[in-house]
């Protein structure tokens, strides 16, 4: 987020709390822009709402208000909310945001360029590559605000990602506390749903493979991954695990228990807003929140994590699923219970990772054509994985090193040991670990 948006965000969110948003709204409205249309686009994508055509400015406003209040959120993701207003084409005729975007979903519209939606997966690299502030994705705090100010149970969950996000010393209870101090129910860790999700993952595993030769395709973890394999290379999918990812498994989980729960999902990808829209998933997931847009929150509230003293919790999640923040995390997950549930299996797991967009799609293409021996492949679309995301604050290799600190200090190594684990499971139905791979079980998706 650039300096201006983020100075701008920072006052709507702290208008909205204060009661002074209509005020604040109008007076950005005629100080902050010159462009109605622009203003329009920023201040919508910055409210995170569905708005539709307005007459004037007035009933932008109230339409604004009115959709925030209903938690009407965007289903737009990545949007151009500015017409560009120099070329930063490069010598092959490219824009930096053409050049990053992996399946060359920006066209040129004369002196301008726009987003084909058929080919954009919201991976958000053209938000971080345009200098200008040409392109923006949808922010989701202001849709749950009234919630949160109503005392109504809305759970945090974030991604194993989020260690040393906030702060090289901060660690989950405190950032537990900092999240109940803006008014969320609770915090939970998605990692233990991973955790879930290497125990299927691996029964899947023993269930598929058979012999040399035969191999299967980790999902879970990234939305770009499945994007990639659904719209270019779908002629795997019979390979694809099919199981929903960690944040999805997670909200599920907190919905079945309680069906009144509102989820916000709490991480590094942009992508993650566009899988919580997608057709078969949508209602799991109700806002979704990055990183970034989490410090501008603290920031705007004064809330700083370090000085927290935290709130301790039951340690849920293991070091597999914590692990799952960074490249080899999945397979190291899945391979520790294979290890331990089959171990007649354990000669035929020959684990292959690969990160980045390119990358990804270069070893798709050796797997389409053969050229790929591993029995177990994962895909994270980001370079380092889910620790070198869009909106992470910290550099990947930061990110890595906490978060794998965080996993190796776990209590629980691995999940088939971890009796609350197994507790929580038998409270949502699953009274044995081979109901995970039930057929329209709560963990599993199709791609169609």
């Amino acid at each position: 987020m650039n300096e201006r948006y983020r100075t701008l965000y920072g006052k709507l969110v702290r208008a909205y709390y204060s009661q002074e948003f209509e005020k604040t709204f109008e007076k950005m409205l005629e100080e902050d822009f010159t462009d109605t249309h622009e203003a329009r686009e920023i201040l919508g994508a910055l409210c995170g709402v569905e708005i539709g055509e307005c007459e004037d400015d007035y009933m932008f406003v109230q339409t604004l208000i009115d959709a925030m209040t209903k938690q009407r959120v965007r289903e737009k993701i990545v949007q151009k909310v500015s017409v560009c207003p120099k070329d930063c084409e490069n010598k092959e005729g490219k824009s930096k945001c053409q050049s990053v975007c992996p399946f060359d979903a920006i066209v040129r519209k004369g002196k301008d360029k726009w987003i084909d939606e058929k080919l954009c997966i919201s991976c958000g690299r053209c938000v971080s590559a345009c200098d200008a502030g040409n392109y923006m994705e949808t922010l989701q705090f202001l849709p749950i605000a009234s919630l949160l100010q109503e005392k109504k149970k809305v759970f945090a969950i974030v991604a194993p990602a989020i260690s040393g996000q906030f702060g090289e010393n901060v660690n989950l209870d405190q950032l537990r506390e900092a999240f109940i101090k803006l008014g969320f129910t609770d915090m939970m860790e998605v990692a233990v749903a991973a955790d879930i999700l290497s125990l299927k993952e691996a029964l899947e595993f023993n269930h598929h493979i058979k012999q040399e030769g035969d191999f299967m395709i980790t999902s879970c973890c990234c939305p770009m991954w499945v994007a990639a394999l659904r719209k270019v290379y779908n002629q795997v999918i019979s390979n694809v695990s099919p199981s929903v990812s960690p944040m999805i498994a997670m909200a599920r989980i907190l919905k079945l228990l309680d069906p009144e729960v509102k989820v916000v999902f709490v991480g590094p990808c942009i992508a993650k807003k566009a899988e919580a829209k997608e057709k078969d998933l949508i209602g799991d997931v109700d806002a979704v929140l990055t990183f970034e847009e989490l410090q501008v929150i603290f920031d705007t509230f004064n809330i700083q994590p370090q000085d927290l003293d935290g709130i301790p919790s039951i340690d849920y999640a293991s070091k597999g699923g914590r692990l799952y923040a960074r490249t080899g995390g999945v397979s190291e997950a899945v391979w520790d219970i294979v290890d331990q549930l089959f171990p007649e299996k354990r000669h035929l797991f020959s684990a292959t990772q690969v990160d980045g967009m390119k990358d990804c799609k270069a070893l798709l293409e050796e797997l389409t054509e053969g050229k790929i021996s591993a029995s177990f492949i994962e895909g994270m679309g980001c370079k380092g994985g889910c620790v070198g995301g869009p909106k992470a604050i910290i550099k990947a290799e930061e990110g890595k090193r906490a978060v794998e600190k965080t996993a190796y200090d776990s209590a629980i190594k691995i999940p088939v040991h971890s009796e609350v684990l197994l507790g929580l499971l038998e409270k949502v139905g699953m009274k044995d670990l081979k109901d995970l791979t039930e057929e329209q079980s709560l963990f599993e998706r199709t791609f169609e």
